[in-house]
C-alpha cells in the first residue's frame, strides 16, 4: 500500500453524492495511452489497487470507491444509478475516454458502464466476473450476502478481513498477499455490503452486452473459486468479439496474486485494441 494515492473525494451537482477515489497523474505522461479507470470487488476497495499504481507510473491511474466503501456514499437505483455516479466522476477527472478495468463486482459495474456511457470508454477490461444474479425485482437479498452483514456486524475488522479473503482464494497463498486482502476487506462497512449487494442482486447485464462499442478483454483467473465457469461462460457467450486471457496460477484476485501477469495482460490487450 506504501504506492497508494491518497483518498480524493467528487461531489455530483446533480445527485449530490459524495464518491471518493484515488488518482496517479505523473509529471510527464504518455499521451499515446488513456486513464485507466479500475473499479474494485465486492471485498475490496480503492486500495486494492496498489500495484497497479505502482506499476502504471506514466499514465493516469484512478481507483474509484464503490458506493458504501471507502469514503463513497451508497447509491440508490442499483448498477445503472451506479454507473451514473462513477461516470460523472471520470469525466471530471478525463478529458476524453479512459479504459475501465472492473474486477468482480466491478466488472459488471464495468459493463453497464460501457453500455450507458459509450463516450467515456475506450476499453473495458472485465477481470473475474460475470452477468449480475438476475433476481427478480423485490426478491430479498441472498442468504450469502445476509450473512456478510451478520458477521460484519459481529467481528472486529481483522477478523472478517481474514473471513473475507480465505473465499477468495484456495490452495497455498503468499501470507502478504492474504495480509493485504485481509486488510484491505477488513475496512469494508455494512452499508457497502448492503447497496452492492443489492446491485449485483437484481442485475442481469444480458441486454446491456450488445449495447457495447469499445473493445472488450474478459480476463480469467485459472483458479477462481468465486466465479462459477457456467457464468464466466455466459459472459463470454454475450460479448463474442471480446479477447480472452487465462491468468495462470491465480484465484479470484490476480491483480495481486501475480501483479506482474496481470498488469502485462492489461498492456498487451491496450497494445493490441489502441494501435495506431
Amino acid at each position: 500500500m506504501d504506492f497508494l494515492p491518497r483518498l480524493s473525494s467528487f461531489r455530483n451537482e446533480t445527485s449530490g453524492t459524495i464518491t471518493s477515489y484515488r488518482i496517479n497523474q505523473p509529471q510527464i505522461e504518455n499521451t499515446e495511452r488513456p486513464a485507466l479507470v479500475f473499479l474494485h470487488g465486492f471485498n475490496g476497495s480503492s486500495k486494492s489497487w496498489a500495484c497497479q499504481f505502482a506499476h502504471f507510473t506514466s499514465q493516469t491511474v484512478i481507483a474509484i470507491d464503490a458506493p458504501g466503501f471507502g469514503e463513497s456514499q451508497v447509491v440508490d437505483g442499483g448498477m445503472v444509478a451506479i454507473a451514473d455516479e462513477v461516470a460523472a466522476v471520470i469525466a471530471s477527472l478525463v478529458t476524453g475516454k479512459a479504459v475501465i478495468i472492473g474486477h468482480s463486482m466491478g466488472g459488471m459495474l464495468a459493463q453497464v458502464l460501457g453500455a450507458t456511457h459509450p463516450d467515456i470508454c475506450e476499453a473495458i477490461i472485465l477481470s473475474c466476473t460475470h452477468k449480475g444474479r438476475a433476481q427478480p425485482a423485490g426478491s430479498p437479498l441472498g442468504a450469502a450476502v445476509l450473512e456478510r452483514i451478520q458477521q460484519r456486524e459481529v467481528m472486529d475488522d481483522a477478523s472478517y478481513g481474514a473471513l473475507r479473503a480465505g473465499k477468495m482464494l484456495s490452495g497455498r497463498i503468499d501470507p502478504q498477499i492474504m495480509a493485504f486482502l485481509a486488510a484491505v476487506a477488513g475496512e469494508i462497512r455494512v452499508e457497502g455490503i448492503r447497496c452492492g449487494g443489492f446491485a449485483m442482486h437484481y442485475l442481469d447485464t444480458s441486454a446491456f452486452l450488445d449495447k457495447i462499442t469499445a473493445p472488450v478483454a474478459i480476463f480469467t483467473g485459472a483458479d477462481d473459486i468465486v466465479v462459477k465457469p457456467d457464468a464466466a461462460a455466459a459472459l463470454k457467450a454475450g460479448l463474442p468479439q471480446a479477447h480472452h486471457a487465462l491468468l495462470a496460477g491465480v484465484g479470484h484476485a490476480p491483480y495481486c496474486e501475480d501483479a506482474a501477469s496481470f498488469n502485462a495482460a492489461i498492456e498487451a490487450f491496450l497494445d493490441a485494441v489502441l494501435a495506431g
